[in-house]
């Protein structure tokens, strides 16, 4: 019988990260990810291995791998003791990937314009419109879900599988200043609008619309994203922020 070559597992199991199991890992990192991206953990939130790891019911070992992971991607850096924090970002951060994300988008959305069906079309549409009712109704978790579902269409149309994961990981460590209070109602209206603009622009093929769509749209990205880190109002959230993470199951 031969032996297993290195990367191969047992049945049933999961790749080992660092000698944990990935699927412990996994878990921790996704519900941390979660939390952050999601703004319900603030930037400048210290995140203690112990407490996580008694709050989650896991090890301290996988909480170390798994914010060492955020921490590459961006999203956690060390704190004066060498602990975590949540990340923090600079008007001069903000500026650069507001500056990217536009030259990106602009590229994907004129992608996805050409490959389209009338089908993906119209259910962008659809989304679009969606998105303006959440965002009047005040339904965030509505608006956020027809959101995802909407990036979902027009990335698989783009078909470039390096631009959208790089995309992603620029999006999370903006947006979760965007995506925080207060004036987030406003803002959700607006990009709601710009989505709208966007399925139009897409559905004729109309590239200098969706340039200047993109543009519009980033723009009032980085302008809500400034307003905010350069506010007075705190980023640190006013709860006990172990409750913003998920148990890990």
């Amino acid at each position: 019988m031969p032996s297993a070559s290195a990367g191969d597992s047992e049945p049933g199991t999961r790749a080992f990260d660092n000698g944990q199991p990935a699927s412990m890992v996994d878990d921790v990192y996704a519900s941390l990810l979660s939390a952050i991206v999601e703004a319900r953990l603030g930037a400048g939130t210290p995140l203690s291995q112990n407490k996580l790891a008694a709050h989650l019911g896991v090890s301290r070992t996988p909480v170390r791998e798994a914010l060492l992971r955020l921490e590459r991607d961006g999203l956690v850096q060390r704190s004066q003791d060498m602990g975590f924090v949540v990340a923090t970002i600079t008007p001069d951060e903000v500026n650069e990937a507001c500056d990217l994300l536009e030259v990106l988008d602009a590229y994907v959305y004129l992608r996805a314009a050409k490959a389209l069906t009338k089908a993906e079309i119209d259910d962008l549409v659809d989304l679009a419109s969606g998105l303006v009712r959440s965002a009047e109704a005040g339904d965030t978790d509505g608006w956020k879900d027809a959101d995802r579902r909407y990036h979902a269409i027009v990335m698989d149309a783009a078909s470039n599988r390096f631009v959208a994961e790089y995309l992603q990981q620029v999006r999370r460590r903006v947006q979760r200043f965007w995506l925080q209070k207060p004036g987030f109602g406003g803002r959700l209206r607006l990009c709601s609008q710009d989505h709208v603009a966007l399925a139009l622009a897409m559905a004729d093929n109309d590239e200098a619309v969706l340039a200047r769509t993109v543009r519009a749209h980033i723009e009032g990205m980085r302008r809500g994203v400034l307003d905010r880190i350069e506010s007075a109002a705190p980023l640190l959230p006013d709860h006990d922020p172990l409750a913003a993470v998920t148990r890990v199951s």
